[in-house]
């Protein structure tokens, strides 16, 4: 009861009702966002076990400010670690600019990895903790014109299992959780990402216009943030947490789907799906 734990990005959807779940079963929750603003509300939602922290996770100088605070704050190590944190750049791999990708990556990848090697040594000299990365379905099958957050998101994967088997035998627990679609307002970033790419003189904008149209239905109609916060909790009070956790369950068949069939047969099933044909 009460382990401190630090979720970041938690100013809203997955993040938000992360923080909430997680104060409410009892952990003592530091919320980090880039903004203090955009935390003010979420210190009256958590049974007074939520203290916001203003974080970026890609300013070096800002994750060191944050980290001392919070260790000030906790008295002692951090028992967790979400790395929830991110931002999805979507459209045609081929006109997407270099600096979205970096940006794309700085966060999703480099400010992960930052978070990561921030915190681990404390739990390190603890030996205990648990750091959970927020992957995504589309970290091992991508749709298309989401290219550059389903390449972020298949790195977080490989980060994840990397440092999951690096950490054998320390009492460290690494888990990733691969959310599919989930009833948040990430879904109106990626709309507005795609929509740079719907120019009259694109090559893709009819494919384009097909794929937002079908994109633009299934956040509002997809399972709500919880179903994240509760495998989060798992992956932070089971005696022996899974290595991943989809959510919801649903997507185990696009899963399999991927793993086990050839690869022109699942490039169809998308194609009918989501209009690419």
């Amino acid at each position: 009861m009460f382990k401190p734990v630090l979720v970041t990005g938690a100013s809203s959807g997955i993040g938000e009702a992360t923080a909430v779940y997680l104060a409410h079963k009892g952990f003592r929750v530091f919320a980090a966002a880039r903004r203090a603003a955009a935390l003010e509300t979420l210190s009256g939602m958590g049974a007074g076990r939520i203290h916001p922290v203003t974080l970026d996770v890609t300013d070096e100088a800002s994750i060191a400010e944050a980290t001392a605070t919070i260790a000030e704050e906790a008295g002692g190590p951090l028992y967790g670690l979400v790395n929830n944190a991110g931002v999805a750049v979507a459209g045609p791999v081929e006109q997407v600019p270099g600096e979205e990708w970096r940006r794309q990556f700085e966060t999703n990848v480099i400010g992960l990895v930052q978070m990561t090697q921030a915190i681990l040594p404390q739990m390190r000299a603890a030996n205990q903790g648990r750091i959970i990365n927020i992957g995504s379905v589309a970290g091992r099958i991508v749709a298309p014109f989401m290219g550059p957050y389903g390449a972020s998101k298949h790195a977080v994967e490989g980060v994840t299992d990397a440092l999951r088997r690096e950490l054998v035998g320390t009492g460290l627990r690494v888990s990733l959780i691969r959310p599919g679609f989930i009833n948040t307002h990430f879904g109106e970033q990626e709309q507005d990402s795609l929509a740079r790419y719907m120019g009259e003189d694109s090559p893709y904008r009819d494919h384009l216009h097909k794929f937002a149209k079908w994109h633009e239905r299934k956040h509002p109609s997809a399972a709500p943030a919880t179903v994240v916060a509760e495998a989060v909790h798992k992956a932070l009070t089971a005696a022996r947490p899974h290595s991943r956790y989809t959510v919801p369950s649903s997507f185990l068949g696009f899963l399999a789907l991927r793993n086990l069939m050839p690869s022109a047969v699942v490039d169809r099933v998308f194609g009918r799906i989501t209009g690419v044909e």
